[in-house]
Parts: structure tokens; C-alpha cells; sequence
């Protein structure tokens, strides 16, 4: 009983292949890891392919037909390098074919962090001479407080030139892979102050860089507003005797010429009297 439900089960499966096999053929096969010509498929007199696809081998013993180099795609890249100049075989005038060239992108110089992030990108440049090779690329511009990590070991990378040269011979597609190359910010490691122990010694013939000082703190200004203190009870001012005059020379004399006076103005009187009677 089983053996006639396999056999069913195959001859599915080949219907399904055979259903399928025009419409996988039809797909663009990608360019192989080697560059090379164009491959080139049958075509009509109108230079559509025909389906399904069959790919135009020259026969042999025929005449060659002449080629040229695929074109230089700025920011892309094939291994399609040249394709026949004409699209039928004078040696074969019914048999006519279409040659498909196939581009990818470039790929481009990266500066990343150490979390991956991207900072900043360079597409790789062409060369000018070969549609499948990169050239030599420079580094894209480093963002402002950032610097390359020394002692990086990244294929095509130059450290002294910095710049990148993507081809591989042993990977013809290196040239659409990204190369990323570290970057990190810049340690703040401010130039110390002089000090007696630290002095700065001034390079002969050069002029001395002025020393950074520290910015100067304000100092807040005092308060006019005054402290509460305890209320102070005025003390009583001790009596003090009260001011007389001083008896100086002059004062006394004048006082014995006024007592002088009286007493002669009383011996007048009495003489008056004596005088009288």
C-alpha cells in the first residue's frame, strides 16, 4: 500500500518542477565571484530574451565577435566587465542574443563608536578603468570631539594615508561590503596649573602658552542688614560735683576792692553824720 502512495508522491513533485521550471529559469542569476564577460542570453529580432532562457555559446571554429568593456557606474560595481559590441553572430545571422549586465552597490567607509554606532559615512570611489574594482577611498570627515582608535587591524585600511582600498582578489564582492573603522571621543585631560613642585619650563625660542586659570568663584557680598543684639540698658552716669569757679588771683582782688569800697562808704556816711550834728 505504500509503495503506490510514493509513487504518487514523486510523480507530484516532478509535475511541480516541471510547472515551476520556467519561472526559476526566468529569475537573473547573479554574476559569478570572478569577473568576466557578460553572459548573454538568445534573443529575437528585437532583442528580447527569449523564455525560457537559453544562454549563447558562439559556435565553434566561428568568427569572434568583438567586445567592449561594461561602463563605469558612479557608486556601483559588476563583474560583467565587457560584453559582445553586437547583439547577433555574423557567422549565425538568424541567431540573435541580449547580454545582461548586472550592478550592485558600492559599499563605503564607516566611523563607528564602541556601541556601532555610525558617525559618519564615505561611499567608496570608482576606478575609473575597471567597472569592478573600488578605488583607494578617502576617510569620511571625523565628528568634532572625536579621533580614530590607534592599532586598528581592518582589511585595506591605511592608517598614515587614511584612506581604505576595498579590493580583495581572493573576494571580488568586497568591494559592496562596508568597512568599519573605530573612532572614540577625545580624553578632556586639562594641561595643570604650574606649581613649585610642577614648574613649566619654557622651550628656548619659543614663545611660553599662557597658563589656563581656573575661573574665579564671587564671593557674595557682605550684608548690610545688622544682627539683632540684646537692647543694652544705659548705664546711670556717676554724679559728679557741681562745676564751681575757680578762684584765681584776679577774682579775689576784685572782691577786696568792692569789701574796700563798702567800708569807706560807711566811714563816709559817719563823718556826714558827725559832720551834721
Amino acid at each position: 500500500m505504500r509503495a503506490p502512495l510514493f509513487k504518487r508522491a514523486v510523480a507530484v513533485a516532478a509535475t511541480l518542477c516541471a510547472a515551476l521550471a520556467p519561472s526559476l529559469l526566468a529569475r537573473p542569476a547573479l554574476a559569478a565571484d570572478v569577473a568576466g564577460p557578460a553572459t548573454c542570453y538568445l534573443a529575437d529580432e528585437n532583442d528580447n530574451i527569449l523564455e525560457p532562457r537559453r544562454q549563447y555559446v558562439p559556435n565553434d571554429g566561428a568568427g569572434e565577435i568583438p567586445v567592449h568593456p561594461s561602463p563605469v557606474v558612479p557608486g556601483q560595481y559588476t563583474l560583467e566587465i565587457s560584453a559582445p559590441a553586437l547583439n547577433f553572430d555574423p557567422d549565425q545571422p538568424d541567431v540573435h542574443f541580449v547580454c545582461e549586465v548586472f550592478y550592485s552597490a558600492l559599499g563605503s567607509v564607516r566611523l563607528v563608536d564602541a556601541d556601532g554606532t555610525v558617525l559618519a559615512t564615505q561611499r567608496y570611489g570608482n576606478d575609473p578603468y575597471n567597472p569592478s574594482r573600488a578605488a583607494a577611498t578617502p576617510l569620511p570627515a571625523l565628528p568634532e570631539g572625536y579621533e580614530i582608535v590607534p592599532g586598528q587591524a581592518v582589511f585595506g585600511y591605511d592608517a598614515a594615508a587614511g584612506t581604505v582600498d576595498p579590493n580583495n582578489p581572493a573576494h571580488a564582492r568586497a568591494v559592496g561590503v562596508n568597512t568599519d573603522i573605530q573612532v572614540r571621543k577625545v580624553a578632556a585631560d586639562p594641561t595643570p596649573e604650574p606649581s613649585p613642585s610642577n614648574p613649566v619650563v619654557p622651550v628656548p625660542g619659543e614663545t611660553p602658552a599662557p597658563t589656563p586659570r581656573a575661573p574665579e568663584t564671587p564671593t557674595p557680598a557682605e550684608s548690610t542688614t545688622p544682627a539683632p543684639s540684646t537692647p543694652m540698658t544705659p548705664t546711670p552716669a556717676a554724679s559728679s560735683p557741681t562745676p564751681r569757679l575757680a578762684h584765681t588771683g584776679a577774682d579775689a582782688s576784685g572782691l577786696t576792692s568792692v569789701v574796700a569800697f563798702l567800708a569807706l562808704l560807711g566811714v563816709s556816711a559817719v563823718a556826714v553824720r558827725r559832720f551834721r550834728g
